[in-house]
């Protein structure tokens, strides 16, 4: 899997996972995966990206899917 394959299904998963979880108001933002987790458009109520998400599927995904390949 190149990078750049990875790096897009971890910026989908950082979008979806929070957002899953209830947005701004649910479960994601009353507890521990608060942290790192950002409002890319002020005001906005529910969009939300997770840095901690996104770098840690992106490395999965590329690690799992190299080490697969092989």
């Amino acid at each position: 899997m190149k990078w750049i394959t990875a790096l897009i299904i971890g910026a989908i998963l950082a979008f979806t996972l929070p957002m899953g979880l209830g947005g701004s108001g649910g479960v994601w933002m009353n507890g521990w995966t608060s942290w790192g987790t950002y409002r890319p458009i002020p005001g906005s109520p529910g969009f939300l990206f997770s840095v901690p998400v996104f770098l840690g599927a992106a490395l999965a995904f590329r690690l799992f899917f190299n080490w697969h390949s092989d």
